[in-house]
């Protein structure tokens, strides 16, 4: 991570080449996904910048979406669109994508209003100072450390707006943890999704629910196939009671999410 941030520092010295230029930065999260288990899940994510536009998304999403540009093979396309954001600073907007059952939706709004809290606390991160700030938003208590020296008012998913990259940044009970550990230019585009139905919030609560009362409406009304077999391999008919059970536990048990005050309230 030092050398390839110390490329970096060096490559930003000369700030006419950062104008219109695309940079993107990698980030290491750890999350957890039940707030009840110490259990933690990991994700190699991406934010790509330039000017006044950014994406954040998973790595596994950009690996895909290469291999299917270079004409390789994919059998099944990567629907990791968890914790995606794109930002628009120049319209004001974030757009952020969700995935429920077979359709794909966005939520549309404008950029919160982020009440950071900077401190004249310092410290050094791989050879990089950063400086301390904090922020309440939608139930967490975030602690974030940036970077004055990387000229990037951005950060992972919808934080932004501090005076430099957000290097570190965690909630005080370390349920979400990114830390950067790696940038690089690049000299591709910023690409924006776009076979996202849009929806409203309420509109979005409306949907989980649904899907919670009947998460296999999709396959019972025959607009998808799943093929189920019982352990010496043949087909059975499937147990929709059973099976609907099963995947509202899982529902149930995903009771963390990144913005705790949004949480689903499950029946």
């Amino acid at each position: 991570m030092k050398k390839n941030i110390l490329t970096f520092l060096f490559i930003l010295s000369c700030l006419t080449a950062f104008q219109g230029q695309t940079y993107r930065i990698y980030y290491q999260m750890t999350y957890k996904i039940d707030s009840t288990k110490n259990e933690s899940a990991n994700k190699k994510m991406l934010l790509d910048v330039k000017d006044e536009i950014s994406k954040f998304y998973s790595y596994d999403l950009y690996h895909i979406d290469s291999l299917a540009l270079h004409n390789v093979d994919v059998r099944t396309k990567s629907a990791d669109f968890d914790f995606m954001i794109a930002k628009n600073k120049k319209e004001n907007k974030i757009e952020k994508y969700y995935i429920i059952g077979l359709d794909r939706y966005s939520l549309k709004e404008d950029c919160p209003k982020l009440d950071w809290k900077i401190t004249e606390e310092t410290k050094n991160i791989d050879n990089i100072n950063c400086q301390k700030a904090t922020l309440h938003y939608k139930g967490r208590d975030w602690t974030a450390w940036f970077a004055k020296e990387i000229p990037f008012q951005e950060g992972p998913y919808v934080f932004n707006s501090l005076p430099g990259l957000i290097i570190d940044i965690r909630d005080s009970g370390d349920n979400y943890i990114f830390t950067m550990t790696e940038l690089k230019k690049d000299n591709g585009e910023v690409n924006m999704e776009t076979d996202f139905i849009p929806v409203t919030q309420k509109q979005l609560n409306k949907l989980y629910l649904d899907y919670y009362n009947d998460p296999y409406k999709e396959l019972k009304a025959g607009k998808a196939v799943m093929k189920v077999v019982d352990e010496s391999g043949r087909v059975v008919t499937p147990n929709f009671k059973q099976l609907t059970e099963f995947k509202q536990k899982l529902l149930k048990n995903n009771n963390n999410p990144i913005e705790l005050s949004e949480a689903i309230k499950y029946p």
